[in-house]
């Protein structure tokens, strides 16, 4: 696990995971870093997460971030080895590896801008939902659009059966796709191109030292944000990276979330929902509609489902030993013919102690009470989140 470690003068006073997809340092009590110095600013610094890359901004602070000795004025990506310092204060990264310089690299560029990104996992999948390693959220590009894989010296395209097609150079792909540098992998109005990691050369001490960017494999992320027209338009939550802003989608065939990926700052949030605790909608109880609480009088336990394409609230009544829900709200199966599931499913499972939640589909956790989670025992009330679907889980009585 990647841990920030903190020294002064030479010796070790702090050693904390780096958790979640930020980490604030400054005076201030409620910052993750606390430091209580009058040489740093209440919120002084920030170490984020982009995918598997970890960088570092300053806050405005008043006596400023330092890395390897420099001032930064923007936000930098740090590489192997970096020491950020603040006030008297060293902060170094450990268990966290260097980026190979033969690391393949992906340059996507479109209406959002040019932006780069390290293929740090043997493959990357590119499509709207929030799932997936790079996530942009424009209407033409399907939820789970194209998969990029390396199989040695060779780059392999391939259209996850999207509704806009990936071209090669202007010509459709059908199936996996060999490709090379300087060839242009085409998403409607978006491109990538491929080229390989540089390697920075720094000056230490007398000798000049060759370094590539850190790298944190433990959210396994696949890609890593190196760099492009923006900081501020990658926010991740575990691993994942996103690009673009939330739309209204009114295709039937592509429904479901897009846009921003979970637990992003400029993210939509679900609906709140305000009968967290209430029964079923009236409607549903009226009309007894199937899969709804009011099938069995509401003696099995039960969930109300808040997604954006809703505008509003489903029930789903709890009778299987295991209910799947996918992420984009429904309860069918759209797994069958495929190999690949298209989407993140929640799955809710009857035991002897009670209706676990847990996750399938993709490599993200639950998130209950703002926290990622495995897996959660529900109680009655109890509200977890998976993309941006929310459900509330209620018992009869």
């Amino acid at each position: 696990m990647a841990e920030v470690v903190v020294q002064l003068s030479g010796k070790e006073i702090l050693r904390i995971p780096l958790k979640g997809p930020s980490m604030t340092i400054g005076r201030d009590p409620q910052c993750d870093l606390h430091l209580d110095n009058r040489a740093l600013s209440r919120r002084h610094a920030q170490i984020e997460k982009r995918g598997a890359a970890i960088w570092v901004r300053d806050l405005n602070s008043q006596n400023g971030t330092y890395v390897n000795g420099n001032r930064i004025n923007e936000p930098l990506a740090l590489n192997g080895g970096d020491v950020v310092e603040v006030g008297r204060y060293h902060v170094y990264i450990e268990g966290v590896e260097a980026a190979r310089v033969d690391t393949p690299v992906l340059t996507l560029s479109g209406p959002e801008g040019r932006h780069r990104f390290a293929m740090v996992g043997e493959e990357i999948i590119i499509g709207r939902a929030p799932s997936c390693d790079i996530a942009i959220g424009h209407k033409s590009i399907s939820r789970r659009h194209l998969r990029i894989a390396v199989d040695g010296n060779v780059f392999i395209a391939e259209d996850l059966g999207s509704q806009n097609g990936t071209r090669i150079n202007g010509k459709r792909i059908n199936g996996p796709t060999p490709f090379k540098l300087g060839d242009k992998v085409q998403m409607s109005e978006f491109s990538l191109e491929v080229g390989y990691l540089e390697a920075q050369s720094t000056q230490d001490g007398e000798q000049k030292v060759s370094k590539t960017m850190m790298i944190d494999r433990s959210e396994l992320a696949k890609a890593a944000y190196v760099g492009g027209d923006g900081f501020e338009q990658m926010p991740s939550q575990a691993g994942n990276i996103s690009l673009g802003k939330h739309q209204d989608d009114d295709d039937e065939e592509e429904s479901g979330t897009h846009g921003l990926a979970e637990g992003s700052a400029s993210a939509p949030r679900p609906p709140t929902n305000k009968h967290a605790t209430a029964k079923p909608s009236a409607v549903a109880r009226k009309q007894g509609k199937p899969g709804t609480a009011a099938d069995d009088g509401h003696q099995s336990p039960w969930v109300t489902i808040s997604h954006p394409d809703f505008g509003g609230d489903k029930d789903v009544q709890l009778k299987d030993e295991v209910t799947c829900i996918g992420e984009d709200g429904s309860s069918e199966d759209t797994t069958k013919g495929k190999s690949i599931a298209n989407q993140g499913y929640l799955l809710l499972v009857k035991t002897p102690a009670g209706v676990l939640a847990t996750t399938t589909g993709d490599r993200r956790l639950l998130v209950a009470k703002g926290k990622p989670v495995l897996c959660k025992m529900l109680q009655s009330g109890d509200s977890v989140e998976l993309g941006i679907m929310s459900v509330v889980f209620h018992l009869p009585g």
